[in-house]
């Protein structure tokens, strides 16, 4: 994706197309790397190609090294699958279990979305295909996430397969 640097999380306030998995791990990738207080990842499968590169791995620790009360929630549907692939963000979890946070997903949805620190969005209505939109300052389209994310998280329940990982 063309001039992604010169988007600033909490301040360029602009609708972008998300036509291919390249600018959709671009994307979730320079939001990642921004954030400071949290990250809201809501996933099938927890997708490899976005979310288990060595470059999100580290933008994710970041955020959570940013500040005590920085937090990392993952809802995810598939865990077994995810975690007999292996996962970078699942060996991240199951070391610092209180600020990276994992619930299993009681039903499969067809949305898959990231928020970054309550105002950073990269949605995709289709969570099978990588195509979507996002926005990097969308604080009303962030919370309007955040309370269907958080009814779902309530409605989740962690998942001792993580937690038990051997590391």
């Amino acid at each position: 994706m063309e001039g992604i640097e010169n988007y600033q999380l909490g301040q360029t306030d602009e609708l972008l197309r998300i036509n291919t998995r390249d600018d959709c791990q671009q994307l979730s990738l320079a939001m990642a790397q921004q954030a400071k207080r949290s990250l809201n990842i809501f996933s099938h499968d927890l997708e490899p190609s976005l979310y288990n590169t060595p470059s999100f791995y580290e933008a994710a620790r970041s955020v959570i090294g940013a500040d005590t009360s920085s937090l990392i929630r993952i809802l995810i549907y598939d865990v077994s699958g995810t975690i007999n692939k292996g996962h970078r963000l699942l060996d991240l979890a199951s070391r610092l279990s209180s600020r990276v946070q994992i619930r299993k997903l009681t039903k499969k949805y067809h949305h898959a979305f990231m928020i970054a620190d309550g105002i950073g969005v990269v949605d995709r209505r289709r969570a099978e295909r990588f195509e979507g939109t996002a926005n990097f300052n969308a604080p009303g389209w962030g919370q309007n996430l955040l309370v269907f994310f958080n009814g779902v998280w309530d409605q989740s329940s962690r998942t001792s397969e993580v937690y038990s990982l051997k590391i």
